[in-house]
């Protein structure tokens, strides 16, 4: 018999090539097939998937309201939501969510991820601020086509998608001073290195900023005249290559705040206690003056199990260092400040080489270089053979100084001069004293300038017994059937020639029913002592959700700290993101 592949022009009705029984054999064994498949390998199971997320717009909002936010994505709609410190829900359209801001929360950013059965998408950070939001509306690409700003204080936020340039109107009365601040690479990792101009209407331009907060521009402007000013973005590529072009892109997300009332650029001293609840002030524009703010852990009791971290460095920062919130009652002025067990010290630092300030061992102090060739002088005793850790950071924190760390020793002698440390533009000194005595420690600029910005936090303490953990991970999953891929945890040990860490015992916390991690011991010497593998097994429920790595050592006394995640946007976490795979 032939068939016909078009059956309209088949002799044959289709029905009737059914009667041929080897073909009905073959449609029906095809069916029987196809259901049992179905009914073995669900199609959820067969064709999901982690989802991704490659943005979020807007990317943040103001406390005390409901943000409608779009995700950039892959992935099955509707999702689950990973959002501490906020309530975010999927809404009915995809990739829509309703982000809600409590009024209270002390804290600038919180993170975003999209997870499912399968897996997590990578987590983007969501700003917190204090003013009327609205958002960027094109055509704003010339003065004459700026967007209109009615309100004197808002946070705008925008996109540069195709070689954009976007511009803003507002009016100022003379002798207002407007600040204008882009959040965009430095605390959104968009890929843009910003420009932000002040230009008239007719186009010419009258104040500039291109890198304050990293590669993000921040300006005040005082306006001489009353009249309508214009606020110009643009940007280029955050890696230069060698084009010479305005850069534009998906991920070329921002914030822009434009107010002429008070703005918070850092706290007075840079550091404060970690276990005494305290005051500090603030720096900025528009403030007023001796205002003071009060400090509590970063992100308060809805981020204390899932805080940002400062990354791991050549900088040596303290294990216990945490960040702290410093923040007025209505939220109109925040900041972030570090908090720290170490002693602050608040004695204003000199300059004159004969009468130092003199600081106790294990204590920071916060000093600003406000004048041209200004070099701060301070004095430690130390003991011959102690080992003494000295920094002096401000690029880190944010400050425009490029710091230069001297150390001397008691006969005047320079023993230690450090300009950058590392990938940082900070100083570190680690020095063992060859004798005993006050050591002399000063700070200057490496440019020599001064300025009322040059702000820096010196630090200075003895080595002593520590380890560090990291992982190059911060997500993992682990299947019914099979081990998860082993995760290799990086020690780091500290210590003196005469005291270090003894074995540090390393493994899985938080762990959820019937997840088995396996234990590693990191040894004092042997291919251990520098990194263990720990290996994950399954027989329980489908489970997502954030775990730890804990390591213990108990010499030469009982020592706990949390592996931390690769650095993002120079923070680090303690938790990774664990998926239990359902059974099949």
């Amino acid at each position: 018999m032939t068939y016909h592949t078009d059956f309209r022009k088949s002799p044959l009705r289709f029905g009737e090539h059914l009667k041929d029984t080897t073909v009905l054999a073959t449609i029906l064994r095809t069916l029987i097939v196809v259901f049992c498949f179905a009914m073995i390998f669900p199609v959820g199971n067969v064709w999901s998937a982690p989802p991704t997320l490659t943005n979020v717009f807007p990317a943040g909002g103001q406390r005390g309201t409901k943000v409608a936010v779009t995700c950039t994505g892959t992935f099955t709609w509707p999702t689950k939501v990973w959002s501490p410190g906020v309530d975010a829900i999927p809404t009915a359209e995809s990739g829509k969510l309703e982000v809600t801001i409590p009024t209270d929360l002390p804290a600038d950013r919180i993170w975003i991820r999209l997870y499912n059965s399968e897996g997590v998408s990578a987590f983007l950070p969501f700003l917190i601020g204090s003013l009327k939001e609205l958002n960027e509306v094109e055509p704003n690409n010339k003065p004459r086509e700026a967007q209109v700003i009615a309100e004197s204080e808002t946070t705008i936020n925008g996109a540069l998608k195709d070689a954009d340039v976007d511009c803003f109107a507002v009016t100022l009365k003379a002798g207002q001073t407007l600040v204008a601040a882009v959040d965009a690479n430095t605390q959104l990792g968009s890929t843009m290195d910003a420009i932000l101009q002040i230009v008239t209407p007719d186009g010419i331009v009258i104040g500039e900023n291109h890198d304050d907060l990293g590669l993000d521009p921040r300006l005040a402007f005082t306006a001489t005249a009353t009249g309508t000013y214009i606020v110009r973005l643009f940007a280029f590529p955050a890696a230069p290559d060698a084009s010479i072009r305005f850069n534009a892109g998906a991920n070329h997300i921002y914030r822009l705040t434009l107010t002429t009332g008070p703005y918070v650029t850092h706290p007075i001293p840079l550091s404060t206690s970690l276990n005494e609840p305290t005051t500090v002030g603030v720096a900025g524009w528009n403030l007023p003056a001796g205002m003071k703010l009060n400090v509590i852990p970063f992100g308060g009791p809805r981020l204390s199990d899932y805080q940002e971290y400062e990354v791991q460095d050549e900088l040596r920062r303290s294990s216990d260092a945490k960040f702290g919130f410093a923040f007025s009652q209505d939220f109109s002025f925040a900041t972030r400040i570090r908090m720290t067990s170490q002693a602050v010290i608040n004695n204003e630092p000199t300059s004159d080489p004969k009468n130092p300030l003199v600081i106790p061992m294990s204590s920071s102090v916060t000093g600003c270089l406000k004048s041209s060739r200004q070099a701060d002088r301070y004095t430690i005793p130390l003991e011959k053979g102690q080992q003494v850790l000295i920094s002096a950071e401000a690029r880190s924190l944010h400050m425009p100084l490029d710091p230069v760390l001297i150390l001397a020793s008691p006969d005047g002698k320079i023993v230690a001069e450090v300009d950058d440390t590392g990938a940082t533009r900070d100083g570190f000194i680690a020095h063992t004293a060859a004798q005993t005595g006050d050591y002399q420690i000063a700070v200057t600029d490496r440019f020599r300038q001064g300025s009322q910005r040059n702000w820096y936090l010196l630090t200075v303490r003895l080595e002593q017994p520590d380890f560090e953990l990291t992982t190059a991970i911060d997500a993992v999953s682990v299947a019914p059937d099979k081990p998860a891929d082993a995760i290799t945890v990086k020690v780091q040990r500290r210590g003196t020639s005469t005291e270090s860490v003894g074995p540090i015992t390393i493994q899985m916390s938080g762990l959820p029913e019937g997840v088995i991690s396996t234990v590693a011991t990191s040894e004092t010497t042997g291919a251990t002592s520098t990194e263990v593998k720990l290996t994950l097994s399954t027989t329980g429920p489908a489970f997502s959700g954030p775990v730890r790595i804990v390591g213990k050592a108990e010499q030469p006394k009982v020592i706990e700290r949390y592996a931390r995640t690769p650095a993002k946007l120079g923070v680090t976490f303690q938790t990774i993101w664990l998926t239990v795979l359902e059974k099949p």
